[in-house]
């Protein structure tokens, strides 16, 4: 087959209506769409001109359009193809010059536009789809308005000085990235002249007298100009203005990048073969699959070069995403329906992988035998990001990224088979922010997305990953929290959410603090519906609302009445550390050797103004939650230290004082700088003070304790795990451990001698301790056998009622003096 048969069968598998017409317009080529679509037969249409196909009504828009592609080169008109002598659906029409031989011809292709109607309608459903298409399109889009409206029937020069005194007021991504910017907030605000140069540019005067003389209306109109880097780039644009009674308010353009096409326009023949103008890739092939020919725009997609595939099979350039399989279907379709169409992966040169809606055509000869393929292909990258956002924005709320109710239900009702499979708990928490409709108010709504975007991040920071927090209303937002082993640790976790509120949101560099009040129900004990658990929290939140705001409630009243007060004692101990309601007492520690004293422990107190005496057991757990155990803690040391350097100076021999070090104090990596400025506040030497930590956290967070521990110890510190036994040490890690003593947790000793296993396990800790040489002190000791059965099995220590209660400090100087 010949070159040009070979294009002639190419333009007939072109989709829709093409034909080429030399300047005195007559036609001398066209494909079997034309035919089709009027209902000529191909036999009569040679030597017919343009006009015959056309709809009288169209004729002189069609003869405007002719015109512009003679002397513009390229040219687009809305038409009405005649159909068997009848008007019949519009077209879109695109006409470009060619010229060949000295001639000029108009190439014309023409698209049905019978659909454009419901497409419209579609795209005017959905703002956010439009502006989502708007912000991924490759085309640059932008909105300029004039400082004031610039009435059209002035000289062109006073429009053009007026319109540089207005700005950008809104432009996508993709209009920066065209002038090297990063960002399109770079772009808007600013006027004509910081956008596009100096008012005295002959190329932007020029650009802009076109705008004007064609009524604010144009079409594919090129410029160029310079970007952030310096670099001359080209432009395609379209311009549309917005006129209100005879002034021009509002200028909407578009524009696209065409450097590359430029440049590419200089390097091509005039007479290049049809196939090459169009934007679709376009690649020939024998029967063999082997490519015989590329167009431009298949180099430009793939970043191949033409000497890369012409010569080689297709074969060589799939990229394993789709099997044989697929292809052995899709060429059996072929034979079958002699077209084949769908959307593959590809790859460019550049090994990325890209999606591409793929034609391909079978070229049958006039005997009826396969000679050639041709295929036809667009990248629809930008159209599968479209889609990939919008199924994005079907399960998550646009502003905070975060599930919103749809993905929440799914996950929520997900969460349940597991509860009942498993048999743990589930917590859901409906959480809303108070009074948030008055801080939007002052803030603007702008900010105010911005504050709902922060708070959002922080409570999705807060939570574990396989945990889930969802916008499901304007400041309202649901959390599951998965795998709970206890129904009680709801409690924890509404603690936790309200410290996370007692941090100020930052907004544009301004302070913002925030309070929140939140529902709680625990799955399955309050249900195992997914609608009924989000009503139950919801109901929870606005009791907690009713409270007065800025705390937790459960939806059974039993809990409702726990957190509360878990929720008072928090704030009552802020109120103690502020009021001095927090004391020290002190419990003796006795060598079983002298019975001498070596040691006084320091042990909190809280005298509460209304509860008495509160337990330790209590407020402590509420503290190390709350995060108060930091500035409790300090307390202690600093005091107990204080303490002890009276003590000293008094010439009260009390051996060491021992303080109990909790784990977050450790967790926070500050301890050993909390000791050091306590022990020079006070005076106090180093080899006074003794630190207990409790035997779980060290194991729990083991490097980070023995590189703190080991810094304390140098500085001639004692160290003690406490309560030794009730956790889980392993000998390994306990002789890596710089301690220097084991404390033998109460619960072994109480029963002695009574309980032969507790006597068996004391024993066995003091023979252990021995073994590693350190020293073990035995709490909890209020009777003389039980100091007798210690003292024999070689305990050097003992601490409890047998030798004194906990007394204030004044009290032990006369007890042992």
């Amino acid at each position: 087959m010949t070159g040009t048969s070979l294009v002639d069968q190419a333009i007939d598998k072109l989709p829709g209506v093409f034909y080429l017409f030399s300047e005195h317009m007559e036609i001398v080529r066209w494909n079997a769409g034309l035919a089709a679509a009027t209902g000529i037969p191909e036999s009569a249409i040679s030597g017919m001109g343009p006009l015959d196909f056309i709809d009288a009504a169209d004729h002189a828009s069609v003869n405007r359009a002719i015109g512009r592609a003679l002397s513009q080169g390229e040219a687009t008109v809305e038409a009405r193809l005649l159909s068997s002598g009848e008007a019949s659906a519009p077209h879109l029409f695109t006409a470009r010059l060619l010229v060949s031989g000295g001639t000029r011809y108009i190439v014309g292709h023409g698209v049905d536009l019978s659909d454009r109607t419901e497409a419209e309608t579609a795209l005017r459903e959905s703002e956010a789809r439009l502006r989502s298409f708007i912000d991924n399109t490759t085309e640059g889009v932008y909105s300029f308005e004039p400082q004031s409206p610039v009435p059209v029937h002035l000289p062109a020069e006073e429009q053009i000085e007026r319109f540089y005194d207005g700005c950008i007021v809104d432009c996508n991504r993709a209009m920066a990235a065209m002038y090297g910017l990063d960002d399109e907030k770079q772009l808007i605000g600013l006027t004509l002249e910081e956008a596009h140069g100096s008012r005295d540019d002959p190329a932007n005067l020029a650009f802009l007298r076109q705008v004007i003389e064609s009524g604010y209306r144009v079409a594919n109109v090129e410029s160029r100009e310079v970007d952030a880097n310096g670099r001359t780039v080209w432009f395609a644009n379209s311009v549309v203005g917005v006129i209100e009674d005879g002034a021009l308010v509002r200028v909407w353009g578009s524009q696209t990048d065409i450097t590359e096409r430029k440049e590419a326009e200089q390097r091509l023949r005039l007479s290049a073969s049809v196939f090459e103008n169009t934007h679709e890739g376009v690649i020939i092939m024998d029967r063999d699959w082997r490519i015989i020919d590329v167009n431009p725009a298949f180099l430009r997609i793939t970043g191949f070069d033409r000497a890369d595939v012409v010569g080689r099979n297709s074969r060589a350039f799939r990229t394993g995403d789709q099997d044989d399989e697929f292809f052995l279907r899709m060429r059996q379709h072929l034979r079958d329906s002699g077209v084949w169409r769908g959307e593959v992966w590809n790859r460019r040169k550049d090994g990325s992988v890209y999606p591409q809606q793929l034609t391909i055509s079978s070229v049958i000869s006039d005997s009826g035998a396969l000679t050639h393929y041709v295929v036809v292909f667009s990248d629809i990258t930008q159209l599968k990001r479209s889609q990939e956002q919008l199924e994005f924005l079907a399960h998550n709320d646009v502003l905070t990224k975060l599930p919103n109710r749809v993905l929440l239900q799914e996950r929520l009702r997900h969460a349940v088979t597991q509860v009942v499979r498993r048999g743990d708990h589930l917590v859901v928490v409906c959480l809303d922010l108070d009074r948030f409709k008055n801080i939007n108010d002052s803030l603007g709504h702008s900010r105010g997305d911005e504050l709902l975007a922060a708070v959002g991040e922080a409570l999705t920071e807060a939570l574990r990953a396989d945990d889930t927090v969802a916008r499901v209303g304007g400041d309202e937002f649901v959390l599951l929290f998965e795998g709970i082993a206890e129904a009680d640790g709801a409690a924890r976790i509404g603690d936790k959410l309200l410290t996370l509120f007692e941090r100020p949101f930052t907004v544009d560099a301004r302070e913002i603090r925030l309070t929140a009040s939140m529902g709680i129900c625990v799955c399955p004990r309050d249900g195992t519906d997914a609608d009924e658990l989000l009503r139950n929290a919801e109901a929870a939140m606005y009791r907690a609302k009713e409270a007065g705001r800025n705390n937790y409630h459960f939806y059974t009243e039993r809990l409702t009445r726990e957190a509360h007060r878990r929720l008072t004692l928090i704030n009552d101990m802020r109120r103690g550390l502020e009021h001095d309601e927090f004391s020290l007492v002190f419990q003796p520690q006795i060598a079983l050797a002298s019975e001498s004293i070596v040691g006084m422990e320091a042990l909190l107190r809280w005298s509460h103004p209304e509860h008495a005496q509160v337990s330790p057991a209590e407020f402590i757990p509420l503290a190390e939650d709350s995060g108060l155990i930091h500035p409790i803690g300090r307390w202690v040391l600093m005091t107990a230290c204080e303490q002890a350097r009276r003590w000293l100076d008094g010439g009260f021999a009390f051996g060491k004082v021992a303080v109990n070090v909790a784990g977050p104090q450790i967790q926070l990596g500050t301890l050993a700088n909390e000791v050091n400025a306590a022990l020079e506040a006070s005076g106090l030497p180093a080899r006074y003070l003794e630190l207990e930590v409790t035997e779980s956290f060290i194991m729990q967070q083991a490097d980070s304790a023995i590189s703190q521990l080991q810094a304390l110890r140098e500085r001639g510190i004692t160290l003690a795990i406490d309560d030794f036994g009730t956790g889980y040490s392993s000998l390994s890690y306990l002789k890596s451990l710089p301690v220097q003593k084991l404390k033998l947790d109460k619960s072994f000793v109480r029963d002695i001698p009574a309980d032969s296993n507790d006597m068996a396990i004391s024993a066995a800790v003091v023979a252990m301790a021995g073994s590693l040489g350190l020293t073990v002190i035995a709490e909890g000791v209020e009777t003389p056998a039980q100091r007798d059965f210690l003292r024999e099995q070689g305990c050097s220590e003992v601490q409890g009622f047998l030798y004194g209660r906990p007394a204030p400090a004044e009290h032990w100087p006369g007890a042992f003096g």
